[in-house]
């Protein structure tokens, strides 16, 4: 993966002012929920651009309802990932009741209730956490919910490509952590009025660069190489072969004379 490449991208696009102008404004709006869902289905095209490829993979802001649809559809695909977690929450919740008991007894059943429960929610968050690559990249195959439920299918996938995922997560871990420094600390040198752009900007560079991860290791699946290249754009005016005017005849070579041989040389004349 290039790790640069993933954050560097956004600029390259030839529209990419407007493209993160728009984005921007969506991730500050993203407490309403639906410029949220909008957001991620939007960084599902990005994913996408980038399986495929595609020179500037920043998508258009020109599919919002699709983008509505795709990014509800992670986000039950998200959802029923978690649902364990949610579970595992009720015998917490008993065990916080338990521990405010006068009984010893209940009250140490309760302590080890909630640790347990701890535990392991803390295991499965570690194990949704890796598997979230494997169900992002299935899902935005074809943006179908059962794509991204094929629990067992998506679990030899991130076996096979356990390296790339920990390489990811931790790039992503790291740049989450930097970008929203670096976006807090110039919104409060810009007297806090800054905040309100650069710590959705933030966000927003947070995302794409999650998702151009995504799209290069599903590049790597699809094609084999390590990460994706750009197809070289055509020149301008591109002529096709079949169109091309046909090459100018090549001129016949001129007939070779014969030199005079050795023994023929005749002296010159007196």
């Amino acid at each position: 993966m290039d790790f640069v490449k993933a954050l560097t991208f956004m600029t390259e696009d030839p529209k990419w002012k407007e493209k993160l102008a728009i984005g921007t404004g969506m991730a500050l709006l993203a407490p309403l929920i639906i410029p949220a869902v909008i957001l991620m289905g939007y960084c599902v095209r990005l994913l996408q651009n980038m399986r495929e490829g595609q020179q500037f993979p920043l998508p258009e802001w020109d599919d919002w309802s699709g983008d509505l649809v795709r990014g509800f559809k992670l986000f039950v695909v998200t959802v029923v990932w978690l649902l364990p977690v949610f579970l595992v929450m009720l015998p917490a919740i008993v065990g916080g009741v338990m521990t405010d008991s006068d009984s010893g007894f209940l009250e140490t059943l309760g302590i080890i209730i909630l640790v347990g429960t701890m535990c392991l929610t803390f295991i499965y968050a570690i194990f949704v956490t890796l598997m979230t690559p494997g169900f992002t990249i299935w899902f935005a195959r074809d943006e179908e919910i059962r794509s991204g439920l094929q629990m067992t299918e998506i679990f030899e996938w991130t076996r096979h490509h356990v390296s790339e995922v920990l390489l990811f997560t931790i790039a992503y871990i790291v740049a989450s952590f930097v970008i929203s420094m670096v976006a807090g600390t110039v919104g409060m040198l810009l007297c806090f009025v800054g905040l309100i752009v650069t710590v959705p900007l933030g966000t927003l560079a947070v995302y794409l660069y999650q998702y151009n991860l995504l799209g290069q290791i599903a590049y790597q699946d699809r094609t084999g190489e390590r990460y994706y290249k750009p197809a070289v754009p055509l020149p301008s005016p591109f002529i096709p072969q079949e169109d091309a005017p046909p090459a100018p005849p090549v001129p016949p070579a001129p007939p070779a004379t014969d030199a005079p041989a050795e023994g023929d040389t005749q002296p010159p004349q007196a």
